[in-house]
C-alpha cells in the first residue's frame, strides 16, 4: 500500500518543479500587459475549460475586487464562463466550439485583452476566441501546460507551465493568477498613495 504521505511529498515536488520551470520574464510581461489595460480602460476577457474555466473565473474574480482599495477604478474584467444560460444555448444552437468566440462578437473591441486559459492548448473553443480575438485587433495571451498546444501558436504572449500533469498545471495557473492580483494590489495602491 502506498502511503498519503508518498503521494504529498510526489505532488508537492512536482508542482515546485514546475512553479520554477516558468519564465519570470514572461510572468513579467503579462503583468505589464495588464497594467497598460487598467490604465486605457481596455476590457479583460478570460476563457476556459473545465479546470480552467473555474480558474477563469477565479481569476476575474479577484482582478475586479481584490485590487485595488477604496476610491480607486477597477479593472474591466469578465469571465465568459460564468453565464450557464448564455453559453448553454450557445452550445445548442451553434456548438461547443463557438460558445467563447460568440459571445466576442458582442464585446470585443480593438486594443482589449483575451486571457485564454488552457492545459493542453488545443480546446476548439479556446482556439476559436482567440482566431477571432485576433481578428478583431485585441491583444492574446494564453496560460499554458504541456507543450502550449495550437494555442501556443495563436497567442500574442503565452505563460506555459511546462508538466503533464493537469493538476500541477491548474495550480500553477492559480499560483500565477495569486501573483499578479498581489503585484496590483500593492502597486495600484502605491500610485494612489501618490496621487493624492
Amino acid at each position: 500500500m502506498v502511503a498519503v504521505a508518498d503521494h504529498v511529498a510526489d505532488y508537492l515536488d512536482r508542482l515546485g518543479r514546475s512553479l520554477e520551470g516558468i519564465s519570470r520574464e514572461d510572468i513579467t510581461d503579462l503583468g505589464e500587459i495588464l497594467y497598460r489595460a487598467y490604465h486605457s480602460g481596455a476590457s479583460v476577457f478570460i476563457v476556459g475549460n473545465g479546470g480552467s474555466a473555474s480558474t477563469a473565473s477565479h481569476m476575474a474574480a479577484d482582478l475586479a475586487k481584490n485590487t485595488i482599495g477604496p476610491h480607486m477604478r477597477r479593472f474591466r474584467v469578465m469571465s465568459l464562463n460564468d453565464n450557464v444560460s448564455l453559453v448553454t444555448a450557445l452550445a445548442n444552437d451553434e456548438g461547443y466550439e463557438n460558445v467563447f468566440r460568440e459571445q466576442l462578437v458582442n464585446l470585443i473591441q480593438p486594443s482589449d485583452i483575451l486571457i485564454a486559459i488552457s492545459a493542453s492548448g488545443n480546446s476548439p473553443n479556446v482556439l476559436k476566441a482567440i482566431e477571432y480575438a485576433t481578428s478583431c485587433h485585441a491583444q492574446t495571451i494564453g496560460l499554458l501546460g504541456f507543450d502550449g498546444g495550437r494555442a501556443l501558436e495563436l497567442v500574442d504572449k503565452a505563460v506555459l507551465v511546462r508538466s503533464t500533469d493537469y493538476g500541477v498545471i491548474e495550480d500553477a495557473h492559480l499560483v500565477l493568477n495569486h501573483i499578479l492580483v498581489e503585484h496590483f494590489k500593492a502597486r495600484l495602491a502605491h500610485e494612489r498613495q501618490w496621487q493624492r
